[in-house]
């Protein structure tokens, strides 16, 4: 985590030119046709900063020398967090006037603090060449079958990692009860021989790992699916399913930095962002869910019927969200999953 810290600000610290917007963000999250527009349209560029685990994204924030950063994608619970803290700008429809468009469900889900970016769900990715069926329970994931084994991949995440033991053991999402996480951490154990990786599905294929062939089956989210048949160009081999124990709804928001010298053209960004036209470019190009209730008319129907990415009603209802986190249950999460780490490397 300190190497990809202290890459991030090395390359913070570069001149650049005064009309450049910088923006932490996960890879590939915002498509170059909506960048080309922006840039076309008002001169000014856009720099950005990669994150690959919501713990590196906080990391970041907290550090006194993210002033050169102007815009963060961040989830529902780190928006509320951080705004609470003074680090990002209060948005409303005073400032951010896209926040019309925003189905009120997601308005509420960022807070105050944030503007809805995309939304959807965790599950399960397969390569259909070697899966053919879809997976139905989390327990495939966590105990797979002996020809699987190596081949899986998970998210390095105080949050994600865990979640589908918890799914899997009826536990809540948010459980701050030291025995429920003590027993999800009893699966991801008995689970780290048969790990691949721990890293970022779509970080893993741009980066031409090795192992990116060697990859089967991995925790991912609704959309990363179409990204990764992208980057290695075969439409269809990986495709995506949430197993039927439930799973997460998330959302990204979009948040200004409260520090930017650019605050104002960052706010724009936001507005530009959730323009129905460019919501819907970008997220029929990129494979997410948009909250902006008024792009669906310009998304191909074929698009916004895909239950991958736009979840079914019966998906919806077994699904929970993050909430704040209590510092002792983040600590003993954090612990887990290093734990966790430590076992897989050495296995």
């Amino acid at each position: 985590v300190l190497l990809v810290i202290a890459c991030v600000f090395q390359l913070l610290s570069v001149n650049a030119y005064a009309e450049t917007l910088r923006i932490l963000n996960w890879e590939d999250y915002l498509h170059t046709r909506v960048i080309e527009i922006w840039t076309s349209e008002t001169g000014v560029a856009i720099e950005q900063i990669y994150f690959d685990s919501d713990e590196d994204r906080d990391e970041i924030l907290n550090d006194a020398r993210m002033g050169n950063i102007d815009i963060a994608v961040v989830d529902e619970a780190v928006s509320e967090l951080f705004g609470k803290k003074g680090k990002i700008e209060k948005l409303d429809e005073s400032n951010a006037p896209s926040l019309q468009h925003i189905d009120p469900f997601w308005k509420e889900a960022c807070g105050q603090y944030s503007v809805p970016y995309m939304w959807g769900t965790l599950g399960i990715g397969y390569r259909t060449d070697k899966i053919p069926k879809p997976p139905v329970s989390w327990l495939e994931l966590l105990q797979p079958e002996d020809e699987l084994k190596g081949y899986i991949g998970m998210l390095d995440d105080y949050r994600d990692m865990l979640a589908p033991a918890l799914f899997l053991l009826g536990y809540p999402l948010n459980t701050d009860d030291e025995n429920e996480l003590k027993a999800a951490f009893e699966y991801l154990k008995l689970q780290a021989p048969s790990v691949l990786t721990y890293e970022y599905a779509i970080t893993l294929m741009n980066n031409e790992d090795q192992d990116a062939e060697r990859l089967h089956m991995a925790l991912m989210y609704g959309g990363d699916q179409i990204t990764i048949n992208e980057i290695i160009g075969k439409p269809g081999l990986w495709q995506y399913t949430v197993p039927q124990e439930g799973t997460i709804l998330w959302v990204d928001c979009l948040a200004a930095i409260r520090n930017s010298p650019q605050k104002q053209r960052a706010i724009e960004f936001i507005n530009f962002l959730n323009r129905p036209d460019i919501a819907a470019i970008n997220s029929e190009s990129m494979g997410f869910a948009t909250p902006n209730k008024s792009a669906v008319q310009f998304i191909n129907p074929s698009f916004h019927s895909d239950q991958a990415i736009f979840p079914s009603q019966d998906i919806l209802e077994r699904s929970q969200q993050y909430t704040v986190l209590e510092k002792n249950n983040i600590v003993l999460r954090k612990r887990i999953t290093s734990t966790i780490r430590k076992i897989h490397e050495f296995k």
